[in-house]
């Protein structure tokens, strides 16, 4: 059930809540979680500020505000929700790039749980009793806010009324599973054919290759370089007639030239204003630029309409980035640099270093106070919808014309999945941050975005072998699988560390293939019953165990993850709800704690009892129709167990699995006999070979086939 609570007068919407129709309530009605305190009004720098204090009744967990660095329970700690380039991925930085004001609370005895969703798009603090006095403090700056208290017997009711509230998920086309591989930068064409020879001569599986902002000429938005992609046309043919789909970054910043058709069309209509009323001018890679509006509708028209181009030219997706907006400089900043330096000298000592780091986007100012929205709309109110609503022009354009999105953006706000996925920007190829991505990911899925992933491998500094393969391990067990590495860092390309390593990393990406149709599978279903693909264990069993694990994920419905993420492992600890199989050698375990063996071939990676995952031959790149045999892992607890699995398929690429154009397909295992049911035919399959290896908790072994139709019930005994 959800309910709203309104503070203050809200004056601006950040368009993140598409339920019409949410009870009003009043704070009361929660007396036996929480009491409000206190509301003060103050200001800030001639600013309205709020300020909620609320006692909270009992202690429990607080999970959740996704792209958030730190443990995954995030009590104790005051959190800062405005967009921002912060490439720095440290335990403790913040602000980051997205604001998700949501998270869900349970109490220690597991009796008590609710979600909590603070709808304000400027600047805000959530305070989650950082002094230890059971205190939580809500500040914005800005006249009111509403916040959504939602109440269900389970997390995953929660999330799915969160969902309810936000809207659902727009799925991905079905490539959008495979490897992805990208780099800063694959610098022209050559280049770009040479990696994809190297993947296809050495048989190691992809299906993206991305580029970078060097493609484009000198930076400018929707142009190609000249000189380094003379043949781009050509190119992405040659490379789609391979089997790649080619994914290219977007920025918004558009570049000020005279003659330059984005800037003209744009300037003094659809572009970001100063104070002064004219089109606000910052420093990003192109140098001077302006940028767009994206709250305007008739600005993401336009946009979406320059986009469509590279549509048209072949490319298959695209990355949003430096959307928080990121602003190296502005005049403001220059002048006020220019100023604070003149009288500068080295006996300020450390006052000279607080000097230069209060500086331009480096002192993450975010320019909030600089710009004017085309509504009037002051920037600072509304910041932290930037990047949602560039992401929501595109994607709005492809809906209409029924084609599922290839979007992920940097920067984001609460609602974002109704337009794409994201990622987590600039992390480092530090071992910690291993373990930090899958925390932001299972975060990220409990905020609702279920198409995610991290840059595998990390962005800044260098990798190791060692490194490499953990890293590449995980990205096995994401939503989005891709490798990217920043300019000047050690290259991460599978092949770079020696034949050795090379076979271990094709095995890793082979084994994402094989598991293809169970990946599918079970984020299509997510996406049909609001349930993501990654997610903390807690979210599926409510256990002490569970709710205490940062480091173990469930993907999917039967399988459990268990992440490497630190250097010579030899050994680790995973908690298992049930008796489970690990996926790759075959050993049993019991539920419960187990040491496991952790060599570098593998993750520790479980199937768990009574469950049945479907599987498939690798191919070198997804393409479903040409499958014609689905191998189908099944794990069960002894022969009178009964076992269920699904098998999901659709075209994987426009829309009309929201029509019920999908094939459903249930698979019972019971004594020597699977029966398989259609739910659901309206997308129509080709026939195929469906073996089941059935295994027991003792190892006996039990083949079973049968051929399968689109529509009908089928047997295999």
């Amino acid at each position: 059930m959800i309910k709203k609570l309104v503070y203050g007068i809200p004056k601006v919407n950040s368009e993140a809540v598409i339920k019409q129709r949410v009870r009003k309530s009043v704070s009361s009605d929660y007396s036996d979680l929480f009491q409000d305190v206190a509301i003060e009004k103050a200001q800030d720098n001639g600013k309205p500020l709020l300020v909620l204090k609320r006692k909270h009744i009992m202690d429990g967990y607080f999970f959740g505000f996704g792209d958030k660095v730190g443990p995954m329970d995030r009590k104790g700690r005051k959190y800062i929700f405005w967009n921002t380039d912060n490439f720095t991925h440290h335990p403790t930085s913040d602000p980051l790039y997205k604001s998700f004001p949501f998270f869900i609370f349970v109490s220690k005895d597991l009796k008590k749980m609710y979600g909590c969703f603070t709808d304000y798009p400027g600047y805000m603090e959530i305070d989650l009793n950082s002094k230890n006095d059971g205190i939580l403090t809500f500040k914005v700056l800005g006249e009111g806010f509403n916040q959504y208290i939602i109440e269900g017997k389970s997390i995953h009711e929660i999330v799915k009324e969160y969902l309810e509230l936000t809207g659902d998920n727009i799925a991905f086309p079905i490539w959008a599973f495979g490897y992805q591989q990208s780099r800063w930068s694959y610098f022209n064409e050559n280049e770009v054919f040479d990696i994809a020879k190297n993947f296809r001569e050495k048989k190691i599986p992809c299906d993206v290759i991305y580029l970078d902002i060097d493609y484009m000429e000198k930076y400018k938005v929707f142009t190609w370089s000249k000189e380094n992609f003379p043949n781009y046309k050509n190119m992405l043919e040659k490379l789609h007639k391979d089997g790649f789909k080619v994914v290219s970054i977007l920025d918004p910043g558009v570049k000020v030239e005279k003659d330059y058709f984005a800037f003209e069309e744009g300037k003094d209509k659809y572009f970001l204003k100063g104070k002064d009323r004219k089109d606000l001018e910052g420093a990003v890679w192109p140098g001077r630029v302006r940028f767009p509006d994206f709250r305007n509708a008739e600005v993401r028209r336009w946009w979406a309409k320059n986009a469509k181009k590279y549509l048209d030219d072949g490319i298959d997706g695209f990355w949003n980035d430096m959307n928080e907006i990121a602003i190296f400089a502005t005049e403001g900043d220059l002048e006020e640099a220019r100023e604070r330096l003149r009288n500068a000298k080295l006996e300020d000592g450390i006052n000279l270093a607080g000097t230069l780091g209060s500086i331009g986007e480096i002192g993450r100012r975010g320019h909030g106070d600089d710009i004017v929205h085309l509504d009037g709309i002051e920037h600072w109110k509304v910041k932290n919808t930037y990047g949602f609503n560039m992401q929501r022009a595109t994607s709005e354009m492809l809906q209409q014309e029924n084609r599922r999105p290839f979007l992920i953006t940097r920067s984001a706000y609460s609602g974002i999945q109704r337009y794409g996925g994201v990622w987590t920007g600039d992390n480092h190829s530090w071992w910690e941050h291993i373990l930090q991505e899958t925390v932001r990911l299972n975060s990220l899925s409990l905020c609702g975005v279920f198409y995610s992933g991290c840059d595998v491998g990390g962005f800044g500094g260098d990798v190791n072998a060692e490194l490499l393969i953990r890293f590449m391990q995980l990205g096995l067990f994401t939503p989005m699988f891709r490798n990217h590495s920043a300019i000047g860092t050690a290259r991460q390309e599978p092949w770079q560390f020696g034949p050795e390593v090379e076979e271990l990393l094709k095995n890793v990406i082979r084994w994402r293939y094989k598991l293809l149709p169970y990946i599918y599978t079970q984020y299509m279903l997510g996406i049909l019953n609001r349930k993501p693909l990654i997610r903390p264990m807690f979210l599926d069993y409510a256990r002490e165990e569970a709710f205490n694990l940062e480091d173990q994920f469930i993907f999917g419905d039967s399988i459990i993850v268990a992440p490497i993420y630190r250097p010579n492992t030899q050994k680790r600890l995973v908690w298992l709800p049930k008796k489970a199989i690990n996926i790759f050698n075959g050993n049993v375990h019991k539920a419960g704690w187990n040491i496991v063996e952790t060599p570098i071939e593998h993750i520790p990676a479980f199937q768990i009892v009574n469950t049945a995952v479907p599987t498939m031959e690798p191919t070198e790149y997804v393409d479903m129709p040409k499958v014609k045999k689905i191998s189908w892992r099944v794990f069960r607890t002894n022969q009178k167990s009964k076992v269920y699995g699904y098998f999901y398929e659709d075209d994987g690429k426009t829309l009309d699995y929201l029509k019920g154009d999908y094939n459903l397909k249930k698979v019972t295992i019971e004594d020597d006999t699977v029966t398989i049911e259609t739910l659901n035919d309206g997308y129509k399959t080709m026939e195929r070979e469906w073996e089941f290896e059935v295994v027991d908790a003792r190892g006996n072994i039990k083949i079973l086939k049968a051929v399968v139709g689109s529509s009908g019930e089928f047997k295999a005994k």
